[in-house]
């Protein structure tokens, strides 16, 4: 290396700093400390879970992490795990599983218990016995569905031991089926609904019946059918009336042995609408004479569908409140059988009991289908920022930033693989199916209200 006159190094000698080289060197060190920063700062945020990450664009109703503050174990990668009772177990430990509903029941006198197959916690601690009461009592669950629902109503009550009450025209919450007048309907053969009223917390949990998506009066001509078809007027003239009649103070008065809910706006809705839209499409291909009336649903099939779960999620919003909580309920799988038929399943709408299998029908509930209308559910749940969707009646345009805050009852996904304990369509079983569908249920219950 060359040296000057003096023997210092050119570049690095000991003379002074002219003042420009000296503002050069500040200036570069700045920035030198600056760059540190900002790399460490962008690599700290590359870590998951890191305080400060950009959140904003997580649906917060569709994030298991996000939603509540807590996580929601039903909306994580997981399994089913017999210990000893059904429960959804995730892969990560700091997400446990939901015990609300074991727990629930270990402090109901009259809960089923059964050695071979338990359902109920062991034990109940004072304190969890306390946040149970805050999140479940004086509560109103509303499952707008199918017969599956009123299976599960069934179900519940089996569990908590109570007995299910039908509610038809002559029963005091059924005045609304009185109004209505159809020729050739005798109204006093419909049922409005059933329920199942929880005494110990004060909480009732009903279902309440509809057609699916049509808007065409498909089945009037039907013998068990009973109008309205249309989703919406169902909702007005049938749906809200009841739950009215349900929270009124002349019907308690009048029969003080009925239970009265606290209002007549729920605390909980859980919706769903598939099978009879599946089952109308399969009349369709009857009618048509398609030869694979299981082929997969169309992209038309598929995209009226989702502009008509727009209508009807925003009819209940309208008529129930729109700060009423909703969540969505997915179809579960079954075990395709042979009397698995529309023709079956059109009776379980106003049977008093489940009714015997038919036959000679045409089957609809495919697994192919039943994936392609949750498919669709998933994606309405969480828009991206190219889709909306558009009410075919309502005209009201869902997309990622106006969409109401609908709630997850992953009820299909979670019970995938369990058809083989399956006993019909309509009452998928008890120990599983139904256990799980109550879990995720009472869990959305209770982080409502705790």
């Amino acid at each position: 290396m060359t040296t000057d006159a003096s023997g210092n190094r050119p570049l690095t000698g000991g003379a002074r700093m002219s003042p420009s080289a000296a503002k050069v060197h500040s200036i570069g060190s700045i920035l030198t400390v600056l760059s540190s920063v900002f790399f460490a700062i962008s690599f700290l945020c590359t870590l998951t879970g890191v305080p400060g990450g950009n959140t904003a664009s997580l649906p917060t109703y569709n994030n298991a992490k996000v939603r509540l503050g807590s996580c929601n174990p039903f909306l994580q990668p997981g399994y089913i795990s017999h210990s000893p009772f059904p429960l959804w177990k995730t892969f990560d430990p700091s997400c446990p599983p939901s015990t609300v509903l074991p727990d629930m029941l270990a402090t109901l006198p009259k809960a089923k218990q059964d050695a071979a197959t338990p359902l109920r916690s062991l034990s109940v601690s004072s304190q969890r016995q306390v946040q149970l009461m805050q999140g479940l009592r004086n509560k109103t669950v509303v499952l707008v569905g199918d017969a599956v629902d009123r299976t599960m109503i069934m179900d519940l009550c089996e569990m908590v031991g109570e007995q299910p009450v039908a509610v038809d025209s002559s029963h005091p919450w059924g005045a609304a089926l009185k109004q209505l007048t159809f020729p050739g309907k005798n109204m006093a053969d419909a049922l409005l609904a059933d329920y199942c009223y929880v005494p110990q917390y004060s909480t009732i949990f009903t279902s309440f019946y509809h057609y699916g998506a049509d808007t065409n009066e498909l089945w009037r001509y039907q013998q068990g059918y009973y109008p309205p078809g249309n989703f919406e007027k169902r909702v007005s003239d049938l749906l809200k009336p009841y739950l009215e009649s349900m929270a009124s103070r002349s019907a308690s008065t009048n029969f003080p042995n009925l239970p009265r809910a606290l209002s007549s706006r729920p605390d909980l809705v859980v919706f769903s609408s598939s099978l009879w839209d599946l089952a109308a499409w399969a009349l369709q291909d009857k009618r048509d004479l398609r030869t694979n009336a299981n082929d997969d649903l169309s992209d038309k099939r598929i995209n009226w569908w989702r502009t008509r779960m727009v209508d009807m999620i925003e009819e209940l919003r309208k008529q129930l409140g729109p700060s009423t909580p909703i969540a969505w309920r997915s179809t579960h799988v079954p075990m395709t059988k042979v009397n698995d038929t529309v023709e079956w399943f059109f009776t379980s709408m106003h049977a008093r009991s489940t009714p015997a299998p038919i036959e000679n029908g045409q089957q609809f509930a495919y697994p192919n289908r039943i994936a392609q209308l949750n498919n669709a559910r998933n994606d309405m749940l969480q828009l991206s920022s190219a889709t909306n969707v558009r009410g075919q009646t309502s005209k009201i345009v869902c997309s990622m930033n106006h969409q109401p805050a609908l709630r997850n009852i992953p009820f299909g996904e979670l019970t995938l693989g369990q058809s083989m304990n399956q006993d019909t369509l309509v009452n998928p079983g008890f120990e599983t199916y139904a256990y799980m569908f109550w879990s995720m249920v009472l869990h959305e219950l209770f982080s409502i209200n705790t």
